[in-house]
């Protein structure tokens, strides 16, 4: 599945409870673990671990978005202009990531079945 924010420049709006970048007229919503795959190798975070910085992720995460899908285990991967690619595995007890905007939603769902709303 592919998501409508491919060419839409990202921006971190909030680091805590989740991770929040705002994309355009959409958000993408993180709450757990995900993975950063730069050309310099690939670091994992997890949103709101107060035992590392997240200085580093905000860093990696600029940038437009070339690429958005959806796996058919419920994983997002997000190419960025830069080379990387942010991904998101599902989670098998929460909801591990989501995607709104204007009469649109989608939801990794707990085990990775996708909840979609659209008007």
């Amino acid at each position: 599945m592919e998501l409508p924010i491919t060419g839409k420049n990202l921006c971190v709006l909030s680091m805590e409870p989740l991770l929040a970048i705002g994309v355009g007229e959409y958000e993408l919503h993180i709450t757990g673990e995900l993975t950063v795959e730069t050309p310099n190798g690939t670091e994992h975070y997890v949103v709101g671990d107060p035992a590392r910085g997240n200085g580093d992720l905000v860093v990696s995460l600029d940038g437009v978005i070339v690429s958005a899908s959806v796996n058919d285990a419920g994983g997002l991967r997000v190419g960025l202009d830069s080379g990387s690619w942010v991904v998101v595995d599902a989670d098998p007890y929460y909801e591990a990531w989501s995607v709104t905007g204007p009469n649109y939603l989608v939801v990794s769902m707990p085990g990775g079945e996708l909840a979609t709303w659209s008007a």
